[in-house]
C-alpha cells in the first residue's frame, strides 16, 4: 500500500502533520507527481486543466497538446487537491477550479523525505 514510499520509517511529523498524515499525502504516486509540480512551479495560482495536462503528460511520457485526460482531472478534483487542500498546501476553488499553492516549506519536507 505505500510502495510509492521510499522509506516510511523516515517519515516524522512535519510541520504540524502527523506521521500518519505525511504518508496519507505521500501514498498516491500521482499526488507526488502533484506536489512536484507544484514545488517545481513559478507560478502559486493553476487552473485544474493545467496541473491536469502536466501530470497526464509525465504520467504517460507523451505530449497531449494541451489535452488533460479527463480521469486525471476527475481523480485531481475529487481526491487529490482536497487531501492537499486540507493539508494547508493549497486552496483550492472548486467552482472556478483554480489551484493556489501554498505549502511551500511543507511539500518541500515531504518531498524531501522521498528524495523528490
Amino acid at each position: 500500500m505505500w510502495s510509492a514510499v521510499t522509506d516510511a520509517d523516515s517519515v516524522t511529523e512535519i510541520e504540524g502533520l502527523s506521521r500518519a498524515e505525511c504518508l496519507e499525502l505521500l501514498a498516491s504516486k500521482r499526488r507526488q507527481t502533484l506536489l512536484e509540480l507544484l514545488a517545481s512551479s513559478v507560478d502559486d495560482v493553476h487552473s485544474l486543466e493545467s496541473l491536469a495536462t502536466a501530470v497526464t503528460q509525465i504520467e504517460q511520457g507523451v505530449d497531449l497538446a494541451a489535452r488533460p485526460s479527463p480521469r486525471v482531472c476527475l481523480f485531481l478534483h475529487h481526491v487529490h487537491l482536497p487531501k492537499l487542500e486540507a493539508a494547508d498546501i493549497v486552496e483550492y476553488d472548486s467552482q472556478r477550479n483554480v489551484v493556489a499553492y501554498t505549502g511551500t516549506r511543507r511539500v518541500e519536507q515531504l518531498l524531501d523525505t522521498i528524495g523528490g
